[in-house]
């Protein structure tokens, strides 16, 4: 588990909460994706975040080029088909995540 730790002027320095994840979106981007392992649409999980494609898009590029998440696409009928899952890195890192939240905000666990 990541310790936290203070400098001389009593501030807490941390190399807790992972900046990829931190951010708003992509923390619900993950949290979303991670309630099923067979994957989510791209369309699903727009509209479930409510998010504009390029929103999206821009957080998922970021969460694939760290290896957190995946992307599949396919054709179902005529019509694209892009499915996010969360690679096991994701799952690792998102555990982490949590740890860290529950090692700095008392009474979280």
């Amino acid at each position: 588990m990541a310790q936290i730790q203070q400098n001389g002027a009593g501030q807490v320095g941390r190399d807790l909460l992972l900046p990829l994840i931190h951010g708003r979106v992509r923390l619900l981007v993950l949290s979303s994706l991670l309630r099923t392992r067979k994957g989510i649409s791209f369309t699903s999980l727009r509209d479930e975040l409510k998010l504009t494609d390029g929103t999206l898009s821009v957080h998922l590029s970021k969460l694939e080029e760290g290896a957190l998440v995946a992307q599949e696409k396919s054709i179902v009928g005529k019509k694209p088909l892009t499915t996010i899952k969360v690679t096991p890195k994701g799952r690792r890192l998102f555990r982490k995540y949590v740890a860290d939240l529950k090692s700095i905000i008392p009474g979280l666990s």
